[in-house]
């Protein structure tokens, strides 16, 4: 028989974690699980540190040569037996109570394909630096938060329906290490809705080793590739560019857009996109006021109200525009982010002042 969720654990070199996040696996209340370790083709002692636990629910699968993080998820979706599969990266840990919450609101709620939990941050000593709290109202918000180009679910805690990841063809490693911006946006463009479950369930490892850090820039563009594609398919007109620049609050957007006429019709073309989106997803009333909400909290009253005041002379209409939307003056969202950050680690402050000085000396070598 079949177990109803298969944990799904790529492993690359690097030890320092790994014991950590299987014993916490093997540690869950829920015990009907398979765990699909799928070893990529690593050069240290991963393999041995695995085969040293006894555990029948473990199948190390190992692949001969390197295939990355996309290509190893994807060799585990074929081979994995459960219809449920929660992820794992080797360096985090899950908290004992997380599949079983995660299985029973599955079962409970059919229409999600996805359901994350809240984290806490740890760092390389498995201190709190940080929590992360979340929520989706509904689908409106799923795909709204896609819109504006945010991660509406975080991959170390994710548990999806297996199916509905693999009829989209599983991970595209062609957006690697985006690949999950690119998978939640090939899911909600399938109408497929996603959830939290609003307990800290899996503790996410901060150190600077992590793939996040290490490829940060590209992590960034393709991302933004795959931002522009999905904005393009609500957005028809020679604007999308534009309205994924928008959307983004990307500082060239105001050198792309240097008057109020190109400014008016890029505020159009949003609207249109919406309004696509609408129809295109048959979205409800109620998504779609909250997809609405997501965009123009994200953007700024002065968004919403643009085409109201496009009449305004060009000397009184930018005054008013920005004063509806701060966020949108240029530098001033890179301080915001900056305060927001700080103002989210504050409840660990010493935590955090020591894992970043870890983080900063580094022992001298002879």
């Amino acid at each position: 028989m079949s177990p109803q969720v298969t944990v799904l654990m790529p492993v690359y070199n690097g030890l320092a974690y790994l014991r950590p996040a299987i014993e916490s696996v093997l540690s869950q209340t829920f015990t009907d699980f398979e765990f699909l370790i799928v070893d990529d083709a690593s050069t240290d002692e991963s393999v041995e540190c695995i085969r040293s636990y006894t555990d029948s629910r473990i199948k190390l699968v190992r692949n001969e040569a390197n295939l990355g993080q996309s290509g190893s998820l994807n060799k585990g979706l074929e081979l994995a037996r459960g219809s449920y599969i929660a992820r794992l990266d080797q360096d985090d840990v899950c908290l004992p109570e997380r599949l079983r919450k995660q299985v029973e609101f599955l079962d409970c709620q059919p229409d999600v394909a996805i359901v994350s939990t809240w984290e806490y941050t740890i760092d390389s000593q498995g201190r709190k630096v940080r929590t992360w709290r979340s929520q989706l109202k509904n689908y409106g918000e799923f795909l709204g938060a896609l819109l504006v180009a945010k991660c509406p679910v975080w991959h170390p805690s994710v548990m999806f329906r297996k199916k509905a990841v693999t009829d989209l063809g599983g991970y595209d490693a062609s957006y690697a290490p985006a690949d999950d911006f690119h998978l939640w946006s090939q899911l909600a463009i399938s109408r497929c809705n996603a959830a939290f479950v609003p307990e800290f369930l899996v503790s996410q490892r901060v150190h600077g080793a992590r793939q996040s850090v290490n490829q940060a820039a590209v992590q960034l563009e393709h991302t933004q590739r795959s931002h522009n594609e999905l904005i393009s398919s609500f957005c028809s007109s020679g604007e999308a560019r534009l309205v994924a620049m928008l959307l983004r609050i990307e500082e060239e957007f105001w050198s792309q857009c240097p008057s109020k006429a190109r400014l008016r019709d890029v505020l159009h073309a949003l609207n249109g996109m919406l309004t696509n989106a609408r129809s295109t997803l048959g979205l409800t009333p109620e998504e779609f006021s909250t997809l609405r909400g997501v965009v123009h909290r994200r953007l700024g009253f002065g968004v919403s109200v643009g085409r109201t005041i496009e009449s305004f002379p060009t000397v009184l209409f930018y005054p008013v525009f920005f004063i509806l939307s701060p966020l949108l003056i240029p530098k001033v969202r890179p301080f915001f982010s900056r305060l927001y950050s700080n103002l989210s680690q504050i409840r660990y402050p010493v935590r955090l002042v020591q894992s970043g000085v870890a983080r900063l000396v580094k022992p001298k070598t002879e």
